[in-house]
């Protein structure tokens, strides 16, 4: 949980995505972070956290579907969505605090 710490302990928000590589919506996230990562560049932190390396951390979290995505800011939980999300949503929830 320190790692967790330290990923969101960053100047700019992040947005993390929890997938595998067995659900298909997962999969279809893929692009739409690097549109996101390339979109807004050094102003956002995307990471993709695979649930079946990090188990410990989806209890924690309360990760129930997949894909799951959260943006967190200032160490603060801003934005929740479950299942796929297209890069227009994740872009307008960031922009609130970019």
């Amino acid at each position: 949980m320190e790692q967790f710490g330290n990923l969101i302990n960053v100047a700019t928000p992040v947005v993390l995505c929890f997938y595998s590589e067995n659900v298909e919506d997962s999969l279809k996230m893929t692009p739409v972070l690097k549109e996101v990562a390339n979109t807004l560049k050094e102003r956002v932190k995307v990471v993709k956290i695979d649930v079946n390396k990090n188990k410990t951390l989806c209890e924690a979290l309360e990760i129930n579907a997949l894909p799951t995505v959260l943006i967190y800011n200032k160490l603060s939980l801003i934005w929740r969505g479950e299942g796929f999300q297209n890069s227009n949503i994740l872009q307008m929830e960031l922009s609130k605090f970019l």
